[in-house]
């Protein structure tokens, strides 16, 4: 019955200022909304960071010749060496027992050509083993062999960018480009890849024996990166130091005491620091959008305030039959609650709107999360306890007589 009489209460109470509470309510669907669609934008963002990272390849340490630094989320060369060879690579997979694959690579832009058309792209050299590392799938045609590296072949795999440019998405397995005006035949074609967390596109590229590249096209007896797939996860740390110690060995470094003339990179530990400050981001960004529920909150106590100076005969009327403090505490405690629980389901809906608008309009992919919508109710029911428990407490110690006065 007690139930039935506060529903009924705050049925009266929309009705009669009705404008006040809409404004009350307002408050508290913003900032829920707000909530909502941050932490979807933080969620996608995390999402979408990790997902890029994964896709580089599970186990994989890379070393980069020179320092590198990350610039803008971009990765800069900030010391051009020539000291990593491909004798280091082939020493690393012979010596480095936690090491099962590794791929040494070379690249550069170069303008390639097809009948009367050209396009820039990015032409990488590397081994057999890339694919498998960094989780380029082929899908159709094949990637080169270990015996074609070795000969020199030119044999070219080419990313879905490069055959929509040039050959406007027809089959181009057999046909022949020109790398620098140097004739190689497209054997396979790789699956759409997308970017890859650094941002480089990895649809507008075309791989090619590195024995070839290094001789026919780069003019170069270094290299620049070393892709390794190390067997077991839980020893990426000690690969890692295993993998330094002998690239220093090997560059004598220790023996002048300087500094590493390359950069190892553990794409585990990489994760985990994007996981962890993705999530203090999404965090930090959901405080941000919370601060708009305190406006909420004070527009509930507001509302309520004037709720009990106008409904004091009322109040007064209750006790003097035999409500107690009690009830009149909990009322007023549940009508504010349930005000701000009616907004917050308004703002979840809301959110969610927003959010699929988003998705619908752009290429972002935000998530919304059932922990961003179950701490969202639980935030709008809490604004109510808390910023009407005040409300509700000068209630409860209304005197009867003096409220019955007026």
């Amino acid at each position: 019955m007690k139930l039935i009489r506060i529903i009924k209460s705050i049925r009266r109470l929309l009705f009669i200022n009705k404008l006040r509470v809409v404004l009350s309510l307002i408050g508290i669907t913003v900032g829920i909304t707000s909530v909502i669609i941050m932490t979807a934008l933080g969620e996608g963002a995390r999402n979408k960071m990790l997902s890029q990272i994964e896709a580089m390849g599970s186990n994989l340490i890379t070393i980069d010749a020179g320092k590198i630094k990350e610039v803008i989320g971009r990765k800069r060369q900030t010391q051009k060496v020539n000291t990593l060879k491909l004798k280091d690579s082939d020493a690393l997979i012979e010596e480095c027992g936690s090491i099962d694959k590794i791929a040494p690579t070379q690249d550069q832009a170069f303008l390639i050509k097809y009948g009367n058309g050209g396009t820039n792209c990015r032409v990488i050299g590397t081994t057999p083993d890339y694919p498998a590392i960094r989780n380029f799938k082929i899908d159709y045609g094949r990637f080169f062999t270990e015996e074609e590296n070795k000969i020199s072949a030119r044999a070219a795999i080419v990313g879905t960018k490069v055959v929509d440019n040039l050959f406007y998405k027809a089959n181009p397995i057999g046909e022949f480009i020109r790398i620098n005006n140097v004739p190689f035949e497209i054997i396979g074609v790789l699956q759409k890849k997308g970017s890859s967390y650094d941002g480089a596109d990895e649809d507008e590229v075309i791989f090619i024996p590195i024995q070839t590249g290094m001789r026919r096209l780069f003019n170069v007896d270094y290299i620049k990166n070393i892709y390794m797939h190390v067997k077991d996860k839980s020893k990426m740390k000690s690969a890692e130091d295993e993998i330094r110690e002998l690239l220093r060995e090997r560059h004598r470094l220790n023996l002048r005491d300087k500094e590493d003339d390359f950069t190892i990179q553990n794409m585990y530990t990489t994760l985990k620091a994007e996981n962890e400050t993705s999530s203090s981001f999404t965090f930090l960004i959901s405080g941000v959008a919370g601060l708009s529920l305190l406006v909420g909150g004070v527009g509930i106590l507001a509302m309520m305030l004037l709720s009990v100076k106008e409904r004091t005969p009322e109040i007064g009327l209750r006790m003097a039959v035999g409500a107690k403090p009690n009830d009149i505490l909990i009322q007023f405690l549940l009508e504010a609650t349930i005000l701000s629980s009616v907004g917050g389901t308004l703002g979840v809906i809301a959110g969610a709107a927003g959010t699929s608008l988003i998705n619908h309009f752009t290429d972002f992919n935000a998530l919304i999360t059932e922990q961003s919508i179950f701490v969202s109710v639980i935030i709008s029911c809490f604004i109510g306890i808390f910023f009407g428990a005040y409300p509700a407490r000068r209630a409860s110690l209304t005197q009867p007589i003096k409220a019955l006065r007026g």
